[in-house]
């Protein structure tokens, strides 16, 4: 196999807006939803959808044929995440075993959806040089598809790709650099072009207050758009949207809404805020509702409501902990993330937070 990453090159777009999105994660409704908002025009607007359009949402295969349909019509371009290459391993039957305990351990796959669409059943049994056989006899032309996909999208004043790159210069010897490399809002480069990338949601990189809307970083010119959609509970779809001098951003969940019925004032003197990835914690105090815990990255000891607290591999974590009350007006429009005791942590604008449930009024979404 080829591991140089393949590049599309795209001519400048002198009118229209161009939309980036990425993380769908099979997320069909809001992928639809987010487009709408953005008030797409195939016939004037380019879209670039920057990678993991597939596994872990619920209408995997529903999402591909319908991103086919958009790259089809003219003016939308996909590129090749590291979720989606579950596709490349069973079209090219490429590391089989490993293959098996992803799909083996995976609720949602396209695979899956896949096998179940023509009534093949998948178990640990299962031959899988037969399986993937099978399923490009069925699904030759979505296979291939996301088999084809390139890893980078370059236009005269952008670099878009799933993860990162090596270097402006070079993008990276393998492919894996543009699909897999971590927290890349963090890197020390500088760049002349906008780079333009998702995999890890924003509010991996934030410590105080949490917005999942995307980042931008100007000295190094590098934007930041998964919103965490599908991974996160409290996640939304993103687009960035350039439109000549003019940068925008559209969001879409499925969280239920609800209305503040009071003003509630501006409360935290020192908002934070803890991350799933860095959130390993020592447990100091546990009472009832709440423990008193050390964080290790924040370097900062504090009380934590206990519904946020959990066991990974045998240390405790209080993954998208934040302490930071909105301020909140009445009448204003909130998303309701969950609810426990008094209390629910919501987001506003993009941003997470918490109020008290007498604050809010739940309406129908």
């Amino acid at each position: 196999m080829n591991r140089k990453p393949v590049v599309l090159n795209l001519p400048a777009l002198h009118q229209g807006k161009t939309i980036v999105i990425s993380d769908i994660h099979g997320n069909l409704k809001a992928l639809k939803h987010l487009l709408s908002l953005c008030h797409y025009d195939s016939s004037n607007d380019r879209l670039i959808l920057a990678g993991d359009l597939l596994e872990k949402g619920e209408e995997n295969l529903a999402t591909l044929c319908y991103i086919i349909q958009l790259c089809e019509q003219g003016n939308a371009y996909a590129l090749m995440g590291n979720c989606d290459f579950t596709i490349k391993n069973a079209f090219l039957s490429y590391r089989l075993d490993f293959l098996k305990q992803i799909l083996l351990t995976k609720k949602n796959s396209v695979l899956h959806e896949m096998a179940n669409e023509i009534g093949m059943s998948f178990h640990k049994d299962t031959d899988m040089e037969v399986y993937c056989a099978t399923l490009r006899k069925h699904f030759l032309k979505e296979m291939a598809f996301v088999n084809d996909l390139p890893h980078v999208i370059e236009t005269p004043d952008m670099i878009i790709t799933h993860a990162g790159i090596a270097s402006e210069k070079q993008y990276g010897d393998d492919f894996k650099i543009t699909m897999t490399t971590p927290m890349f809002f963090e890197t020390k480069q500088t760049f002349k072009k906008k780079v333009i990338c998702g995999h890890m949601p924003v509010t991996e990189y934030q410590k105080y207050i949490a917005s999942f809307d995307p980042l931008y970083d100007p000295k190094k010119n590098i934007y930041s758009i998964d919103g965490g959609n599908i991974v996160k509970q409290d996640g939304q779809l993103n687009a960035l949207i350039f439109e000549q001098n003019h940068v925008d951003v559209k969001r879409y969940d499925d969280l239920p809404t609800a209305i503040c019925i009071q003003s509630v004032d501006y409360q935290n003197q020192i908002p934070l805020f803890v991350t799933w990835n860095r959130g390993e914690i020592e447990i100091l105090k546990k009472e009832r509702y709440q423990s008193y815990i050390y964080c290790f990255h924040l370097k900062r000891a504090f009380w934590v409501d206990n519904e946020f607290i959990e066991q990974r591999h045998g240390k405790w974590y209080a993954s998208d902990y934040t302490n930071y009350q909105i301020p909140l007006k009445e009448g204003d429009i909130v998303k309701i993330v969950r609810e426990y005791r008094d209390k629910a942590q919501i987001k506003k604008d993009g941003v997470l937070g918490w109020t008290y449930l007498k604050n809010l009024r739940k309406l129908e979404n």
